[in-house]
């Protein structure tokens, strides 16, 4: 059975900042809600009582517009990432236009904001990085041309010293000063936006363990379901052989039938044991009295979970021998010197001929089957389940056990292995069927 395939990711358009829940319990956002409201009270003042002094009303009003703009927006890119980028680009580029100020607020922005795209942004990080980029070195040089065409002299920007007396600023040196904060700001941009991405690959590492819990608990619920659907079919389908070869047999020779009714039992006690060594392992924390608990059935006597070594090679001889009082005629050979495998190898083999041996008796009935286990390829175990063609006992109706899904897992298992698993007609009997799985050991 295919695995689907888990992605983890930040839905489209929403930043990884926001958390999961209300927002009054994101404790991030009360932090930023700090952290950035302290900053614009400390700047923002400051600022806005320049503009007010030295350049009309309006001028003021719109760079507290801007910043206001740019105050909500750093809070909407919690949620919404490019919104709130939009609404900040656009509440600096009203801040810029007032060409007043000192912008030190404004720097602040264009830094995070470097943070935040370098860590956040799914889509279009190119861009933004451009916009940011390209917009603060326009800002300067905004300012730098409208200094020059303000005072077309070069040499006319007039400033009091400390003694009062009147001193000018060169052009020259204006253009010194601006090509500097443009290196800086490039610095600067540069430095965020490798904080950024060190952001971002905690992030990602953070995803990938995600997805790495995800998919381990997926292939843990694949490979309990193909245990079950082993346990399961095997046992019932040899359940049903045993009932249905009993009632015929108890109308002539009651003892068969007494045997039969043996085998079932004993089918189903070693059916109920695998499920209980299959199933302790998903128990956590039992409660004294519960399914799982001390003393309960399934448990050790010391009252701890059943983790008894699971079936694997040494078991095949049983399965052969419970397929012959199921009413099949089966030879098992053994070619070549086995070897020991681990554990999750041996219960492969167990499986494959607990699975094609329930087939046999299932699609095909009482009928001829060989059982082959060759060792002769060094690091590697062949396995052939040869039968002959029956008539089956089982109606077509109710013979569906999953769509085919038992092949496909052996198939699954052998590829866990190194190996191989195929199946078709049968070279051995004339009309059969075969199945050959290769395992490496």
């Amino acid at each position: 059975m295919e695995q689907p395939a888990v992605t983890v990711e930040a839905p489209q358009g929403r930043a990884p900042q926001a958390q999961p829940g209300p927002f009054w319990r994101d404790r991030g956002l009360w932090l930023q809600l700090v952290i950035q409201s302290a900053a614009f009270l400390f700047f923002g003042p400051m600022e806005l009582a320049t503009s007010f002094s030295d350049a009309p009303p309006v001028t003021g009003w719109l760079l507290a517009a801007g910043y206001v703009l740019v105050y909500v927006g750093l809070l909407v890119q919690r949620w919404r990432a490019e919104t709130g980028l939009v609404a900040v680009t656009v509440g600096l580029v009203v801040a810029a236009g007032t060409v007043s100020g000192v912008y030190i607020l404004a720097y602040l922005v264009v830094c995070y904001e470097a943070w935040f795209i370098s860590a956040f942004i799914r889509r279009r990080r190119g861009v933004w990085l451009a916009v940011l980029t390209g917009g603060s070195v326009g800002a300067l040089l905004y300012l730098g041309l409208v200094s020059w065409t303000a005072y077309p002299s070069w040499s006319v920007m007039t400033f009091i010293d400390a003694d009062g007396r009147a001193y000018t600023v060169p052009g020259a040196q204006i253009a010194t000063m601006v090509g500097a904060l443009g290196v800086f700001a490039l610095v600067s941009i540069g430095l965020f936006w490798q904080l950024g991405l060190t952001t971002r690959h905690q992030y990602e590492r953070m995803e990938s363990l995600a997805a790495r819990v995800e998919l381990a608990a997926v292939a843990e619920r694949t490979r309990i379901a193909r245990e079950m659907h082993d346990i399961v079919a095997h046992s019932l389908t040899a359940v049903i052989a045993q009932a249905d070869g009993g009632r015929y047999a108890g109308r002539q020779d009651p003892a068969k039938a007494i045997e039969a009714l043996d085998t079932i039992s004993a089918t189903g006690r070693d059916a109920l044991t695998q499920m209980r060594q299959l199933l302790s392992v998903l128990r956590s924390d039992p409660t004294p009295g519960s399914p799982g608990s001390p003393g309960s059935p399934g448990d050790t006597a010391d009252g701890s979970r059943d983790t008894s070594a699971p079936p694997g090679v040494s078991g095949v001889p049983a399965l052969v021998e419970d397929a012959r009082r199921s009413g099949l005629s089966v030879d098992y050979d053994v070619l070549g010197n086995p070897v020991q495998v681990d554990v999750a190898v041996g219960l492969t083999v167990y499986r494959t001929v607990q699975e094609c041996l329930t087939n046999v008796l299932k699609h095909a009935g009482r009928t001829r089957a060989r059982v082959v286990l060759d060792w002769n390829v060094p690091g590697s175990l062949h396995i052939t389940v040869d039968n002959a063609p029956g008539d089956g006992f089982i109606d077509s109706a109710d013979s569906d056990d999953g769509r085919g899904q038992g092949l496909v897992g052996l198939r699954e298992r052998a590829r866990i292995h190194g190996g191989t698993a195929e199946w078709g007609a049968s070279e051995t009997f004339v009309g059969g069927w075969r199945v050959d799985v290769r395992l490496g050991v």
